[in-house]
């Protein structure tokens, strides 16, 4: 396998972010093949991609399509399949890769710093330019753990330097074909929002003594909210909320008890389970009307 770089890009009705962010992974470094594999969407991503051929004559672009809706994780493993390269770095059809974002990702592969690597991942601005909003973001915006254990989920926005090892990261991760291959994606989360979908084979490398980092050195930049119209996010609060409970319990009981002990938490499954819908609860339904009187009150003042 050469040493160089796959991108996989699964996609459905995206074309219209695919166009803003695509120039950004052209000239990743050591990136030679583009794979996008369309979820059996009807807009022209087909159009899209096949244009790139012009624009960037240095990679080999291939355009797959699903014709039936099979979901995240099945579209990324049938791109890792028809994939050149040893090392894979899958980008989701909204985000932008900072400059280096490649090349940092599979030198910490080669150094053996980990097994699995992500740089940073937060939203820019409305039309915030790219380099403004890594500025902007440094080291990250918020004083929190980088791993929230009692959501089990990802502070992306905690602000720590260096690199931190975590039990999973989020979906703009590099790692080799090779472990792909060996441990599949599980097309279960196939519906909804699909949450968890690209922690589910990260946690399990996890629990299987491989290292997961996330690296201050590179930064993946995702389209603000406003700029996304459509997708799992893009749906009624109550159908997010259902998902996203409906997928970590069963995420729960895949891994939560192989993973208390490494993860030092002192109770089990059922008391995780009842602190995560109560949690995610009151973020989806309450928080957003405890918080928006205040900024109401801090417009007024200016």
């Amino acid at each position: 396998m050469s040493p160089n770089i796959s991108i996989v890009v699964p996609t459905r009705n995206r074309a219209y972010t695919l166009r803003r962010v695509v120039s950004s992974w052209l000239p990743q470094e050591g990136v030679t093949e583009l794979i996008v594999v369309d979820d059996a969407g009807t807009d022209d991503t087909r159009t899209v991609v096949e244009g790139l051929r012009e624009r960037a004559p240095h990679l080999a672009i291939t355009y797959l399509r699903n014709e039936q809706r099979q979901g995240a994780a099945y579209s990324r493993m049938r791109g890792v399949r028809e994939a050149a390269n040893e090392f894979v770095l899958f980008c989701d059809d909204d985000d932008f890769l900072g400059p280096g974002y490649s090349a940092t990702c599979r030198r910490k592969l080669e150094e053996g710093a980990a097994e699995v690597v992500s740089g940073r991942h937060f939203y820019r601005l409305p039309d915030e330019e790219i380099e403004a909003a890594i500025h902007r973001f440094g080291n990250g915006l918020l004083v929190q753990r980088p791993f929230d254990r009692l959501r089990f989920k990802v502070n992306t926005d905690a602000r720590f330097e260096g690199d931190v090892q975590m039990p999973f990261t989020h979906g703009i991760f590099m790692t080799r074909r090779s472990l792909l291959l060996g441990y599949g994606l599980d097309a279960f989360y196939s519906k909804g929002n699909g949450f968890r979908e690209e922690s589910d084979v990260q946690m399990r490398a996890f629990l299987d003594g491989h290292r997961v980092l996330v690296t201050n050195e590179a930064h993946a930049v995702h389209l603000h909210p406003s700029e996304v119209a459509t997708g799992g996010q893009r749906v009624d609060r109550f159908s997010r909320y259902y998902w996203t409970v409906y997928y970590t319990r069963y995420f729960f009981k895949k891994y939560f008890d192989a993973s208390r002990k490494k993860l030092g938490i002192p109770y089990g499954q059922s008391t995780a389970m009842v602190l995560y819908a109560l949690i995610e609860g009151y973020i989806f339904f309450i928080r957003p009307f405890v918080i928006l009187p205040g900024r109401v009150v801090q417009a007024l003042r200016r």
